[in-house]
C-alpha cells in the first residue's frame, strides 16, 4: 500500500515536469537589457528619495525596491555561473566571473563613496534629522545592493557574444 502510494506520488511529480528540469543542466542566458532596466529604475528612485521634501518618499523607495528585486534575479538566470556550482566551470568562466565582479565592486566602491559624500553634504545643507538621514541611507543601501546584482550580469552579458543556434548545438 505504501509503495503504491509513493509510486503514484512519483508519477504525479513527473507529470509536472519539475524533476526533468531539476535533472537537466541550467541554460545560461545573456541578460543584456534586464540589468539596464534595473539600473534605469534605481537611479531615478534614488534621486526621488534624496530630493523628496516629504520624509517618506514612497515613490522613490518603491522604484528602488522594484529595481532591487529585478537585480536579485539577474545572477540566477544570467551568464555567470555561481561559485560552488555543479556545472562545468572552466578557465574562461572563472576569468569572466572575476572580471565581472571586479567591475561590479569598483562600481559599488565609487558609488558608495559618492553617496557617502552626497548624503553628508545634503544632510548638512538640508538640515535633516537623524531619522531622515537613516531613511536616505537605507535607500543608498538598496541602491548598492542593486548594483551588486545588476552590474556583474550586465558586464558579463555585454562582454560575450551570443552563439548562433548552429554553434550552440555543436
Amino acid at each position: 500500500m505504501t509503495n503504491r502510494f509513493i509510486a503514484t506520488l512519483d508519477d504525479l511529480s513527473r507529470r509536472t515536469g519539475i524533476p526533468a528540469l531539476a535533472e537537466g543542466k541550467p541554460r545560461r542566458r545573456l541578460l543584456r537589457w534586464t540589468p539596464v532596466v534595473a539600473l534605469a529604475l534605481a537611479i531615478p528612485g534614488l534621486g526621488i528619495e534624496f530630493l523628496s521634501t516629504a520624509r517618506p518618499a514612497y515613490l522613490g523607495h518603491a522604484l528602488l525596491t522594484c529595481s532591487f528585486v529585478i537585480a536579485t534575479f539577474c545572477p540566477l538566470f544570467g551568464p555567470l555561473k555561481p561559485l560552488g556550482t555543479a556545472e562545468n566551470v572552466d578557465e574562461w568562466d572563472r576569468d569572466l566571473r572575476r572580471r565581472a565582479f571586479l567591475v561590479g565592486f569598483a562600481a559599488m566602491g565609487f558609488t558608495g563613496l559618492a553617496l557617502f559624500c552626497g548624503i553628508t553634504a545634503v544632510a548638512a545643507l538640508g538640515n535633516w534629522s537623524a531619522s531622515d538621514m537613516s531613511f536616505r541611507a537605507m535607500g543608498c543601501a538598496f541602491f548598492l545592493m542593486t548594483l551588486y546584482g545588476a552590474v556583474p550580469t550586465l558586464y558579463a552579458s555585454w562582454a560575450t557574444r551570443p552563439l548562433d543556434p548552429a554553434e550552440e548545438e555543436a
